[in-house]
C-alpha cells in the first residue's frame, strides 16, 4: 500500500485560496505529518510526499518526527507549468498525482494507492479504509448525483489509477468550474463502465485540519463533528438498506 500526500507550501495559484501564507501552510504540513507518518506505519504502508514549490522535504519531515524513516519517500516536484497555473490548483495537484504514478511504474496493478491532501489528516484512518481493496476498484466519496468526487482522500488499485486517473490536469478549468473533483468523477464513471468496482469507505473520513479554500471550514470543530454524526447515519443507510435502491 502507498499513501500519496500532495503538498504546496508556497502556492502558485492564489486567486481562490484562503490560506496563502507559506509559514502558516508549512506549520500545517508539519502538524499533519506528525500524524500521517505513524498512521502509515500502522498500516505497513509507504508514505509518499510530493511537493511542488521547492520546499526542503527532508527538513519538513525532520521538523515533524525527527528523522526521515525508511517508509517515507520524498518526491520534489517541478513547479506547475504556466498552463496548469492558468487552469487552477486542481491542475497543479493532478500534475503531482502524475509524478507519483510515474515514479512507481513497477508496482503491482492490484496494489492499493491512496491520495490525501497533505495538510489534512484522516483521524479514523484505521477504521476508514477497507481491510481489502480488490483489484480493479476505487474507494471514494461521490456525490449522489455522481457529478463530483471528494479528492481530499480517495484510493484506487494501481492499475485503475494508471489507466484512468493520469493526465487529468489538462481537463481542469477552475474558472469554468470544471474542478478536479468533477474531472475525476467522469473518469471514474468511465472506469465503472469497463468493470471497475466503486467501494464506499468503511467509515466516513474524520478530518483533522482546516480548508485552504473556505475561510470558515475547520474540519475538527464542534459543529462539524455534530454534522458528521448525522451524515454517519446516512452513510450507514447507503451502505446497508439503501445499497441497491434506485433513485
Amino acid at each position: 500500500m502507498k499513501i500519496l500526500l500532495t503538498a504546496t507550501v508556497t502556492p502558485q495559484v492564489v486567486w481562490d485560496l484562503h490560506i496563502r501564507e507559506p509559514a502558516v501552510r508549512r506549520a500545517q504540513y508539519v502538524e499533519s505529518l506528525r500524524r500521517w507518518i505513524p498512521a502509515a506505519e500502522r498500516q505497513e504502508a509507504d508514505l509518499v510526499i510530493v511537493e511542488n514549490s521547492g520546499e526542503d522535504l527532508e527538513r519538513l519531515v525532520r521538523d515533524a518526527v525527527g528523522r526521515v524513516r525508511s517508509s517515507v519517500h520524498l518526491l520534489p516536484a517541478p513547479p506547475p507549468s504556466d498552463a496548469d497555473v492558468a487552469r487552477g490548483k486542481g491542475a497543479a495537484e493532478a500534475a503531482m498525482m502524475d509524478l507519483f504514478c510515474a515514479t512507481f511504474p513497477e508496482d503491482d496493478p492490484a496494489e492499493p494507492w491512496y491520495k490525501a491532501t497533505g495538510r489534512l489528516f484522516v483521524r479514523n484512518l484505521d477504521r476508514c479504509i477497507p481491510a481489502v481493496l480488490p483489484e480493479c476498484s476505487v474507494v471514494a466519496r461521490v456525490a449522489l448525483n455522481m457529478r463530483q468526487m471528494d479528492t481530499r482522500f480517495f484510493g484506487a488499485s494501481a492499475g485503475v489509477w494508471r489507466r484512468h486517473f493520469v493526465d487529468a490536469g489538462r481537463q481542469v478549468d477552475d474558472h469554468q468550474e470544471i474542478f478536479l473533483e468533477r474531472v475525476l468523477v467522469r473518469r471514474l464513471l468511465t472506469a465503472m463502465g469497463e468493470g471497475t468496482q466503486l467501494m464506499r469507505f468503511a467509515a466516513q473520513p474524520a478530518w483533522y485540519g482546516r480548508s485552504g479554500t473556505h475561510a470558515d471550514r475547520v474540519y475538527d470543530s464542534f459543529p462539524n463533528r455534530v454534522k458528521r454524526l448525522a451524515t454517519n447515519q446516512l452513510d450507514a443507510l447507503l451502505r446497508g438498506p439503501l445499497k441497491g435502491k434506485q433513485f
